[in-house]
Parts: structure tokens; sequence; C-alpha cells
């Protein structure tokens, strides 16, 4: 006479995956399921259950904190944006004090000059830094996917 071994996947199952987030002791999969404690946890053990539950908390940890980043990246990229338009915003008004000074309608000093260069300087310089970021978030120097072969 053969004896039938139970079936453990569903206890398995809720022993690593649990309910929501919460997550059953073996004890309480063994009042729950019916099944000697002292031969679930020796299955338990001998299938990796415990260990198996640890990866998944991380892994779901993991995931969180990418949608997470995910969010703040494109924030990111929205900022970026916003950075080169104004430096485009600049650099127009500084052209169209140039057509002024040129018309005449403007008198040009040292003062004007030492203002538009700072002023160029600084909208350049919101430029590479905004093309950079977009740069680096486009290639996924800064995307947390990057390391996430495994999924």
């Amino acid at each position: 006479m053969t004896t039938k071994h139970p079936d453990y996947a569903e206890a398995r199952n809720y022993y690593i995956k649990g309910e929501k987030n919460e997550y059953p002791t073996l004890q309480d999969i063994s009042t729950e399921f019916n099944y000697s404690l002292s031969t679930l946890r020796k299955q338990a053990a001998n299938e990796g259950w415990l260990k198996k539950r640890k990866e998944r908390l991380k892994l779901k940890q993991i995931i969180n904190m990418r949608k997470e980043f995910m969010g703040k990246a494109t924030k990111l990229t929205n900022v970026s944006l916003n950075a080169i338009s104004a430096a485009e915003y600049i650099i127009n008004q500084i052209k169209d004090e140039q057509k002024q000074i040129k018309l005449g309608k403007k008198v040009f000093d040292v003062h004007i000059a030492t203002k538009q260069i700072w002023a160029l300087n600084n909208a350049m310089k919101l430029v590479e830094k905004g093309n950079e970021t977009l740069d680096e978030i486009e290639n996924g120097y800064m995307s947390p996917y990057s390391d996430i072969g495994y999924l």
C-alpha cells in the first residue's frame, strides 16, 4: 500500500506570498491546512520557504523603490526641460537687447555688456546641465532598472 503525500503547494504559496501585507507563520499554516507542525517545518526547510519569502519581500521592496524613483525621474526631466526653456528665454531677451542697441534705441555700455555676458554664461550652464541630466536619464545612467536583469 502506498501512502499519499499531502500537496503543500497551496500552503507554500500562502507562506511565501502572504495575503495583502500579512505573512502567516508555519504554526498558522499548520492550523489552517490541518498539517502536522513538525512535518510542515521539515517540508518548509527542505524547500527553502523562508529564503523564498525573504527574496520575494526584497524584490517587492526594490520594485516599490524603483517605481518611486521613476516618478522622481519624470519630475527631474520636467525640471531639466524647464531649465532649458528658461535659458532659451534669457538668450532671446539678450538678442532682443542687442537689436535695440544696433537700432540705436538703447545705449551700449560696460554694465550692459557685463550683465549680458553673465546672463549668457548662466544660460549656457543651464542648457548644459539640463541636457546632461536628460542624457543620463535617457541612457539609463540614472535609471534603477539597469541592475534588474533577473526579473
